[in-house]
């Protein structure tokens, strides 16, 4: 196993990610707690950001993360050399904190762990996390970044990389079309008809919208160049 990172190497995965952010053509830009907490099932990609200092890229282990919407979360890690490979099963919950970071708790067991032969491993892991995402060249990013504050063993971060915290991402590209509509719908700033305007969305537009963040009063979470807002369902269409 890697050797523990330490607090400064953290740092700077955490700087990392924000640089990316800093990068992108579009400034950052958030949801709220709640609407992330709904983005949070699905499939997520696992792996170690932070490059040597020659500016190469380690040759490090992937983990493949879904969350379900029904509170479980498998992981399939993979070793980039294809000589190992193993899964884990458990389930996750999502704690939001009123003005601190929110909470995000996972409980791991693994039959075929290659480092464990012949036994069940069983951890749970308690991570502070907070999010990053952005629009770039019409691509969602989105981090979720887990900074460990408990585990009662090893977690499959540590297994793969050598140490407990983690970025996970996905990236995920406009998905909805505007139909339906005379000239333009609005991109309101809550789910109400009577909400604050951020923007016009002309007809035949291309929006990413979150079908998964669920569908309340009619309207859907969608991402329009720099703003995060919500459309009426009526007028989206999928891109076939």
């Amino acid at each position: 196993m890697a050797e523990k990172k330490t607090g400064k190497t953290r740092l700077v995965l955490f700087l990392f990610i924000l640089f990316l952010a800093a990068q992108a053509c579009i400034p950052a830009a958030s949801a709220g707690d709640a609407d992330l907490l709904k983005m949070l099932p699905g499939s997520w990609t696992c792996t170690d950001e932070v490059q040597e200092a020659d500016g190469k890229p380690r040759n490090v282990d992937v983990a493949f993360l879904t969350f379900g919407e029904d509170g479980k979360v498998s992981i399939r890690c993979t070793g980039k050399d294809g000589e190992s490979a193993y899964s884990c099963e458990g389930t996750w919950s999502f704690e939001l904190v009123p003005d601190a970071m929110d909470r995000l708790t996972l409980r791991f067991t693994s039959t075929d762990n290659p480092l464990r032969t012949g036994t069940e491993y069983s951890v749970e892991c308690v991570y502070h996390v907070y999010a990053e995402s952005w629009l770039e060249n019409d691509t969602e990013y989105t981090y979720f970044i887990l900074e460990e504050a408990s585990c009662s063993g090893v977690s499959p971060f540590e297994e793969l990389t050598g140490y407990g915290d983690a970025a996970i991402h996905r990236e995920k590209g406009p998905n909805m079309r505007v139909v339906r509509c005379s000239q333009y719908v609005s991109l309101r700033a809550e789910r109400s008809t009577s909400s604050r305007r951020l923007a016009k969305v002309p007809l035949g537009a291309t929006v990413l919208a979150f079908p998964e963040s669920g569908e309340e009063n009619g309207f859907i979470l969608c991402a329009y160049h720099d703003e995060y807002g919500y459309i009426l369902a009526e007028y989206l269409q999928p891109i076939e």
